[in-house]
């Protein structure tokens, strides 16, 4: 198999639809290919133009209640949106659904799939996270003057949305202007940092050390929501200074990394953000608010799929 090429793990036709609180679910017919992080919809077999519904971070929900529609399985994707796809068959609902949760927390390193027969698609091109943050930055970086709303719009969607889950959390258990400012610095260290590796002053397996302590960090948290709603935050002290603890050898390992590259005020921007967001305090805070469960899923579930990436070979 050629490096451009990849498996579609399964194939055929389906019904799909999106939730609507206007006019429930319409479903329209369509084909679909679904390869390890991502959903091809189209029109017909045969057609080139199709919807890519990306599930590098989505949930699959199996539950047959969901809908009155039989064979129905749904994906929820990190925006906490939803859609429906009914296969034709109960056996086909166990092949599409089985195939789907394996499929689930891959990386899409995908453009336009093309058919080539025995069941791989061609790829034109990636569009991975990295990727596309590097593509979007190169070269627009020296505009450091574009403000947030600029800044931000080199980030992909996917990045996107799981900062502003951070930021709708921080508001909540502090307040609008510490939000806004964490929120400025993570754009801005990120595009950074993507900057950096895209010029090659970094290679992405410097970042080793960085990505081990994070992972420590999110697998604990990871740990600690399971008592969310059951435990008050106090009680899960040790699990949190344990995730305290590796997100402050991240921040040390990254402000090693990038020293050389970030102005001092960016790299305090760094620590502080580390500091504030690394807390055990702000995080026994988090856990004791009974309103932020729907953005405090979609984080840690963000989180969970990113320890189970290996990005760093």
């Amino acid at each position: 198999m050629e490096p451009n090429t990849v498996v579609v793990m399964q194939e055929g036709i389906l019904d799909i639809a999106k939730k609507s609180s206007l006019h429930g679910l319409k479903f329209k017919t369509c084909y679909a290919r679904l390869v390890h992080g991502a959903i091809y919809i189209y029109k017909t077999q045969h057609d080139d133009n199709f919807k890519c519904v990306d599930i590098e971070f989505a949930l699959l929900d199996t539950n047959q209640n969901a809908t009155t529609r039989p064979n129905t399985f749904a994906v929820r994707n990190s925006s906490n949106k939803v859609i429906y796809l009914s296969s034709n068959s109960s056996s086909e609902f166990t092949q599409w659904s089985e195939k789907v949760k394996e499929c689930l927390g891959k990386k899409n390193n995908a453009g336009a799939p093309i058919v080539v027969g025995n069941g791989e698609v061609k790829r034109e091109g990636r569009t991975d996270v990295l990727f596309r943050a590097k593509k979007n930055i190169s070269g627009k970086i020296a505009a450091s003057g574009v403000g947030k709303s600029g800044l931000k719009k080199l980030i992909p969607e996917e990045g996107r949305d799981l900062i502003s889950s951070v930021k709708k959390i921080i508001k909540r258990v502090s307040n609008e202007e510490k939000a806004n400012e964490i929120e400025k610095n993570i754009i801005k260290i990120l595009v950074k940092v993507f900057f950096q590796i895209d010029n090659k002053t970094i290679e992405i397996q410097e970042f080793a050390k960085v990505d081990k302590a994070l992972r420590e960090a999110f697998n604990q948290l990871d740990r600690a929501f399971r008592f969310y709603g059951v435990k008050k935050g106090t009680d899960l002290l040790p699990i949190f200074d344990k995730s305290a603890a590796a997100l402050k050898e991240a921040e040390n390992e990254a402000v090693t990394l990038f020293s050389p590259y970030l102005r001092p005020h960016n790299l305090q921007k760094l620590k502080s953000t580390f500091a504030f967001l690394g807390s055990a305090d702000f995080f026994i805070k988090v856990w004791d608010d009974m309103e932020i469960e729907d953005d405090l899923f979609l984080l840690i579930s963000a989180l969970n799929k990113y320890t189970q990436i290996e990005i760093i070979n």
